[in-house]
């Protein structure tokens, strides 16, 4: 059985896309995933990106993406009561069952209570509820993922994540290999059955080629063409 990592935040809805889809293709393809909560903010603050919703014209894109995704898959879309929103509870009550072989089945539960019935992940009396509902004791959750082990277990998890190279959630990775986006977890399934090569063995000189144009951007000029 192969063990592959997922990389996640519960802001992004494409993470829910990602996670409900997970049990099914262990099954499938024989794999044992890792969870990884990771807070998607400080990737973005660390790799100098911004998230789609941060951009007018592909915020209205973006919900309009997801809701087809949402409607191919046969789950359902209701979206959280506001967007973006505090995760770090949420990812905070992740971190508290890591160890737990329930944790993938709380994370599920988790992302579909936020993006498929629309509740507040931010309020604690949710989270306790999602915990209860997958068989575990949600006493004193509020207190338990404040405690500074708990906080450094997923700043730990995010720095694993940048130093594996992970930029955007959900985000898989088998070996050294990522995999962005819940619509590759097509290329995950072809690369386990070995349908298709290693892309880094032969990354190397492509990517040592120069550089021979580079986009400028100056207030108030437009841009050459």
């Amino acid at each position: 059985m192969r063990s592959v990592s997922v990389y996640f935040d519960f802001v992004s809805p494409y993470t829910y896309l990602a996670l409900v889809q997970l049990e099914s293709f262990a099954t499938k393809h024989g794999v044992r995933w890792q969870p990884h909560p990771v807070v998607y903010a400080a990737l973005l603050d660390a790799t100098g990106l911004i998230g789609p919703i941060e951009v007018g014209i592909k915020r209205r894109y973006t919900f309009a993406d997801i809701r087809r995704a949402a409607e191919l898959l046969g789950v359902p879309l209701v979206g959280p009561p506001e967007h973006p929103f505090r995760s770090l509870e949420a990812l905070r009550t992740a971190c508290l069952f890591l160890d737990r072989p329930e944790c993938l089945q709380l994370v599920v539960r988790l992302a579909t209570a936020c993006w498929g019935e629309g509740r507040d992940l931010t309020d604690v009396r949710v989270l306790a509820a999602c915990v209860s509902d997958i068989g575990m004791d949600p006493t004193g959750l509020g207190e338990k993922i404040r405690q500074p082990a708990i906080k450094e277990r997923l700043r730990d998890s995010t720095e694993l994540a940048l130093r594996a190279g992970v930029f955007g959630v959900p985000t898989f990775q088998l070996g050294e290999e990522l995999f962005w986006g819940h619509d590759r977890l097509v290329h995950l399934a072809a690369r386990l059955r070995r349908q298709i090569s290693d892309p880094l063995r032969d990354l190397g000189e492509i990517l040592e080629r120069p550089r021979s144009a580079d986009r400028t951007r100056t207030p108030g000029r437009e841009e050459d063409s």
